[in-house]
């Protein structure tokens, strides 16, 4: 082969890089999604985000809602796998004690993906078939993981008058409005919702709402 052929082929090669473009397009879908919603955005918008030719975007993704759930999938699995490694039947022995290790790291999820967080709140907030494949596919699976906590805390007491789904859907519903637009935080009070310190007392107050002390 000619070396200038082989040359366009290794920059083919590496431009049209499959694991690489699927990379660039769920995170430039995200931005997008979570700045426009899904009915404002665009493959058009996405594509020219990611560096890609719209057509060449099709290739991966057939459609705007198969790229949607893509980005769901791809970003919204990492607070379920953290509950999957932290949180363990035996902690349940003193439940207040494993809220205050594993809801952290849970919460601090929202805040680390603010576009997510926002997202996740966009299709929580309508009634669509979108937002019945974001609770089967994401919503429920949370809810199962953590379900065991709630109800051992509200054995105990700690949760006090509030039934275990009252006080996980005020803590989760905390984090979504609360991490999701830090923007608006920010112009509305002039404070950093994206400082470190910030986040960690806006989750320790999110914490606090929902157990009871001893």
């Amino acid at each position: 082969m000619p070396r200038a052929k082989a040359a366009n082929a290794r920059y083919a090669k590496t431009r049209y890089d499959g694991a690489e473009n699927r990379r660039l397009v769920l995170e430039a879908a995200l931005t997008v999604f979570s700045d426009l919603g899904f009915a404002g955005a665009s493959t058009r918008a996405i594509a020219s985000r990611a560096g890609i030719e719209q057509g060449h975007l099709a290739y991966y993704f057939p459609s705007k809602l198969a790229l949607w759930q893509q980005v769901i999938e791809a970003f919204a699995r990492e607070g379920e796998l953290y509950l999957a490694e932290h949180l363990t039947p035996d902690m349940l022995r003193d439940p207040r004690q494993a809220a205050r290790q594993v809801l952290p790291g849970y919460l601090r999820s929202y805040a680390e993906n603010p576009r997510l967080t926002r997202l996740m709140l966009q299709e929580f907030s309508v009634l669509s078939e979108r937002h019945a494949w974001v609770v089967e596919t994401i919503g429920k699976p949370v809810w199962e993981r953590l379900r065991p906590l709630f109800q051992a805390l509200a054995n105990v007491g700690a949760l006090g008058d509030a039934t275990p789904e009252i006080a996980y859907f005020s803590m989760i519903g905390s984090a979504l409005i609360t991490f999701g637009n830090p923007d608006l935080i920010a112009a509305m009070t002039g404070a950093d919702p994206r400082a470190p310190v910030w986040i960690e007392r806006a989750i320790d107050h999110m914490i606090a709402q929902i157990l009871i002390p001893a």
